[in-house]
């Protein structure tokens, strides 16, 4: 195989790490074998794709100390260094992370100057992001705007021009000044809407509803970022849409509108608790909603978000290791503790002990009351349904023969001649038992019947009217329970034994599949039976 096949088989297994693994050791060895030195460090970088751990460290490392490249190379080493710096700073370890970014700009400078300006791009938004070092990362953020600036007519570089116009916006934001912030929004904006990239778009949309916040023009932040908020979602970009909940948010506290205010706060806070992510910007809204409970005397809602507002506090102080010292400028930590603790004692001698204990009492009755009631009835659904299928007529081994007007009655995207014999095949199946290998699998009779998964397992839908599982596990349930109702002494076996018998791999999946098909569990069944 070519290295572009190789490539393209690889890309279209994403997830099947197994698969991946042959074909990027497949591509490698074709390097190696060839001395083609690019094609080494990409199979290295192949890899290097399959991990998220300490492994992806091993692989860039790989190519840094044992690939030599040409002269005429444009993007190794630069772009695994560059890689390994965007790795590290996922796992906060930021010193690093820049350390290797300092690395690509002094290979790269007279090499491939666009690697330089990544680079210096990535440590800009560590900085400005990670580090809490927002002057430092402006000049950065400069350098970049100017170089793409010049660039912008490069397709390749679009991208990079437009992302250098909002680290100026959200930076002159973050040190407040709002001028300078909406001059790049609005540069950006018109960029982006006459490049039709309509994320982009509407991220300076939400920048420029973030400034208005700064100004108190509060109801043009609502404006801005109700545009935004639906492309937000459209996007699935969840930070961003935790950022447009805060600044209504804050828009709607502005506006003394509390009760909306709280409504969007406690949006961050669902936001942050379904998906554990947040950033130090974004958590001050924690105090709105506890000092808001505390004004209403509702210890119990205060105390929730106190105790998640430490909990994320606690987070930054090992995330974002830099800003320690700032955090706790701004947060009296101490104090926070010491009042969930009195928020705790509080609650403690609140509680009406006798009360609750007499709840506790009604509840249970309640509850044994509920369970009993249950019970019988399940009982009696179950006897129900043991008469059922004991009085019904014996079931064929085949569940669904399908004649011959059946199969010219359906529509089947599917030749014939194909229907035909994969009715004729699966009548053999059931007729032989082969059903009872646990080890069966769409994929094994598919290669059994000379076909493909995709045409077995429509034919089943349409035809049998259920999944491929459910197909294979009815005929192991309709065939125990025939072997039950004649043999006495398969009645003894254990649930594990006759799931065994049928072809389960487990007790587990034969008690839900034999439940499913029959209404009652099959140690009922069994009971059952040997009390006839």
């Amino acid at each position: 195989m070519s290295y572009d096949e190789l490539k393209e088989v690889f890309f279209r297994n994403e997830g099947k790490i197994e698969i991946q693994k042959k074909y990027a050791r497949a591509f490698l060895s074709k390097a190696k074998k060839e001395n083609n030195s690019p094609k080494i460090a990409r199979g290295y970088y192949y890899y290097s794709l399959l991990y998220d751990d300490v492994r992806k460290i091993i692989y860039f490392d790989s190519i840094i100390n044992n690939v030599k490249f040409p002269a005429s190379e444009k993007n190794y080493p630069f772009v695994i260094f560059l890689e390994k710096g965007h790795f590290l700073s996922k796992q906060h370890r930021y010193k690093e992370a820049i350390n290797n970014y300092l690395i690509v700009q002094n290979l790269a400078f007279s090499k491939n100057i666009t690697y330089f300006y990544r680079a210096k791009y990535a440590i800009a938004v560590l900085k400005s992001e990670k580090m809490g070092e927002v002057v430092e990362a402006l000049p950065l953020y400069r350098d970049c705007y100017q170089f793409y600036k010049e660039q912008k007519n490069n397709p390749d570089l679009a991208f990079a021009y437009e992302a250098s116009i909002f680290g100026l916006a959200d930076t002159f934001k973050a040190l407040k000044n709002r001028d300078s912030a909406s001059y790049y929004n609005k540069l950006g904006y018109n960029g982006t809407k006459k490049s039709k990239n309509e994320f982009l778009n509407n991220i300076f949309i939400l920048n420029e509803g973030a400034n208005h916040v700064l100004e108190n023009n509060f109801n043009a932040t609502l404006d801005s970022v109700s545009k935004a908020l639906p492309v937000m979602i459209k996007h699935k970009d969840k930070i961003n849409i935790l950022a447009s909940y805060y600044y209504m948010a804050k828009a709607y506290q502005g506006l003394n509108l509390n009760l909306k205010a709280l409504e969007n706060y406690i949006k961050v806070d669902s936001l942050y608790r379904s998906n554990s992510i947040i950033l130090p910007e974004f958590s001050d809204g924690y105090k709105f909603i506890i000092d808001y409970y505390k004004d209403k005397g509702d210890k119990e809602n205060q105390l929730k978000y106190l105790t998640t507002y430490l909990e994320i506090q606690n987070q930054f102080q090992k995330e974002y290791k830099e800003l320690s010292v700032k955090l706790k400028n701004d947060y009296d930590l101490p104090n926070l503790v010491k009042e969930k603790e009195s928020l705790i004692n509080s609650l403690r001698k609140d509680e009406q002990k006798y009360f609750w204990i007499i709840i506790l009492l009604i509840g249970l009755a309640f509850f044994f009351v509920s369970i009993s009631i249950y019970q019988n009835r399940q009982k009696k659904k179950y006897k129900l349904n043991f008469e059922k299928i004991i009085n019904q007529t014996p079931k064929p081994e085949i569940l669904h023969e399908v004649t011959t007007n059946q199969l010219q009655a359906r529509e089947i995207n599917l030749p014939s001649s194909l229907v035909k014999e994969l009715n004729d095949k699966l009548s053999k199946f059931e007729k032989n038992k082969q059903y009872k290998n646990a080890n069966i699998s769409i994929q094994f009779l598919a290669n059994e019947f000379a076909t493909n998964t995709k045409y077995l397992s429509l034919f089943i839908n349409v035809y049998k009217n259920k999944t491929f599982i459910n197909y294979v596990n009815d005929l192991r349930v309709d065939f125990i329970v025939e072997e039950l109702k004649k043999s006495k002494s398969l009645r003894k076996y254990t649930i594990a034994a006759l799931a065994e018998e049928a072809g389960f791999n487990t007790a587990e999946s034969f008690s839900n599949a034999f439940y499913r098909r029959t209404g009652i569990k099959p140690s009922f069944f069994v009971k059952e039976l040997n009390g006839c």
